[in-house]
């Protein structure tokens, strides 16, 4: 009996281990996830013909953080006395515009990357954080220009159906700045030059945490019964066995 009861032991200390040891990476790695932002940069002609604008540099900066449910500016940005308070798309748009105001007259610098010859500028290794994302460059295109309007973005962003995104994918609202000025959006299918709506307002951090810690519970469940078949096995063998 007490062999059976210190077999017993041994089984639920190992499997309690194994239970411990895949927890603790969980909840390590859930604060250093990080994300990627595609900028994909396009725009309208007069015409109403959709083209990628390449060769425009964006810049992106970290500007706030998640405080329980409400987002406060960091860093040099805490200064700025621009109000979150207000996360609707109006509300983003006036912080972003006036967020970049405060860069211009600071002169800070941020990341850099250049839209290619698909108009995408692909930022990585994003933290989770408020970004503020713009470009100063005017796209040349036949008879005119495109220039695009700041806007803030959110790693991770939320999307329709509350699932959590760490690639986001932007696509900036611009304006025809020469010449005749191009069909609104919406006027032809698939020539949307507004940016896609972000979520930040209902952000949460580590919300893939959950689905990714049941799959580690499945799998240490999966071992468990292994090692439970296993020692029920040999302890039916060693009953069977005569006691010397």
């Amino acid at each position: 009996m007490k062999r059976r009861v210190g077999k017993i032991s041994v089984f639920l200390g190992t499997c309690s281990l194994l239970l411990l040891c895949l927890m603790i990476p969980q909840n390590a790695l859930a604060s250093e996830k990080t994300g990627s932002l595609i900028v994909y940069y396009h725009g309208v002609t007069p015409q109403g013909n959709q083209v990628m604008l390449s060769g425009a540099e964006f810049s992106l900066y970290k500007v706030g953080e998640k405080v329980e449910n409400r987002w406060e500016l960091q860093g040099d940005f805490e200064k700025s006395g621009v109000c979150l308070e207000d996360m609707s798309s109006s509300g983003q748009k006036k912080a972003a515009e006036q967020l970049k105001k405060f860069v211009d007259k600071e002169k800070l610098e941020g990341k850099r990357e250049t839209a290619g010859q698909d108009g995408k500028a692909i930022f990585y290794d994003l933290e989770e954080s408020m970004y503020l994302c713009f470009s100063d460059d005017e796209v040349a295109y036949d008879t005119g220009r495109f220039r695009s309007a700041p806007f803030l973005v959110f790693i991770p962003e939320i999307d329709e159906n509350g699932n959590c995104l760490y690639d986001v994918r932007v696509e900036p609202k611009n304006e025809w700045v020469s010449g005749d000025k191009p069909e609104e959006p919406g006027d032809k299918p698939g020539q949307n030059t507004e940016s896609t709506p972000s979520k930040g307002e209902n952000a949460k951090t580590g919300d893939n945490a959950p689905v990714e810690l049941l799959v580690k519970i499945i799998a240490v469940s999966v071992i468990m019964i292994v090692l439970l078949t296993i020692w029920r096995n040999r302890s039916k063998r060693d009953e069977e066995q005569p006691n010397e």
